[in-house]
């Protein structure tokens, strides 16, 4: 499973440390508690052990890994076609919530394209899905590459552009 030191991903969190692995005394039972620390947002959760299967939660990806999310941030013209017409989808919602970068890469690449064709610019959901998209991939390329906030929303540029 997951050790302390592991660098992990909770979906619609981002990428964080597990800090210590904690047991509590709760209503007489013992459960085992990681508790994992997210640097870009300063939040730290305890996620219960015997719910970690269940919640999504997993190791950062290698970094053989990273031209695979570098081609899923490139807009793609059936992408931008399909979703110019929608004001808003909820389609974007549920990628973020799958908790792969390789999702969240995709809903930068539709998001950027249809920013692109619209006259009147992004709905408010998705200019927020936009944005917590690229932090979900921020955190992690952080991780992953040892690289600063700033570098990784460059690579996100760097690979998104063409839209």
């Amino acid at each position: 499973m997951f050790k302390v030191g592991d660098h992990v991903v909770y979906p619609y969190h981002g990428a964080g440390t597990i800090n210590d692995i904690e047991e509590k005394d709760i209503l007489g039972e013992k459960l085992r508690y990681f508790v994992v620390f997210f640097p870009l947002n300063h939040v730290t959760l305890m996620l219960p052990e015997n719910r970690i299967k269940s919640s999504g939660l997993r190791k950062i990806i290698q970094p053989k890994q990273l031209e695979e999310v570098a081609t899923a941030l490139k807009p793609t013209e059936y992408a931008s076609k399909k979703e110019a017409a929608r004001p808003y989808s909820k389609e974007n919602e549920t990628l973020l919530k799958s908790g792969s970068i390789i999702d969240a890469a995709m809903v930068i690449a539709n998001l950027t394209s249809k920013e692109g064709e619209r006259t009147n610019g992004l709905h408010m959901e998705d200019r927020k899905n936009l944005d917590r998209a690229k932090q979900f991939i921020v955190s992690e390329l952080m991780l992953v590459k040892n690289i600063s906030e700033e570098e990784a929303l460059q690579f996100i540029s760097d690979n998104s552009k063409g839209a």
